[in-house]
């Protein structure tokens, strides 16, 4: 199975609108439960969206937290990498995709609406593709993976 990390604007995009390809991607979390994909979280990733406040409503942040509680695999967030640095935040999402890569023989996907801040890693870091929401929303689509 396609196993994903997507970073926070990807999740908070889909929770502002429900139209839009991040929206399309959480499909009211209905796409994940449907195991079109499944998304791969870690501990510094949940306190990094419980964090978010930022024109997104509370409550819509905790119902995420609690859906990705129950929906997503946990990767352990032991990695630490020091690769990224336009946005060395980001460096959490990396570490995790990078996790899951490891731990499984799936394929592994970075989604993020801010492929700038990852061209320090490439498209492709150690078994890990980075691609743009819309990229990965046709390769579910075309199930090419």
């Amino acid at each position: 199975m396609i196993r994903a990390v997507l970073d926070a604007n990807v999740l908070v995009s889909g929770l502002i609108s429900k139209k839009g390809v991040p929206g399309q991607l959480l499909d009211g979390w209905r796409g994940l439960a449907r195991g079109r994909f499944q998304i791969v979280i870690s501990p510094p990733i949940l306190a990094e969206l419980a964090r978010i406040r930022a024109r997104v409503d509370e409550r819509e942040i905790r119902d995420l937290l609690k859906a990705l509680a129950t929906l997503a695999e946990t990767a352990p967030g032991a990695l630490e990498l020091d690769v990224l640095t336009t946005d060395p935040a980001d460096n959490v999402y990396l570490a995790c995709a990078v996790e899951a890569a490891l731990h499984s023989k799936d394929a592994a996907y970075l989604v993020t609406g801010t492929l700038k801040h990852y061209a320090e890693a490439g498209e492709n870091y150690r078994g890990v593709q980075i691609l743009a929401p819309a990229a990965f929303l046709s390769l579910l689509e075309t199930g090419e993976t």
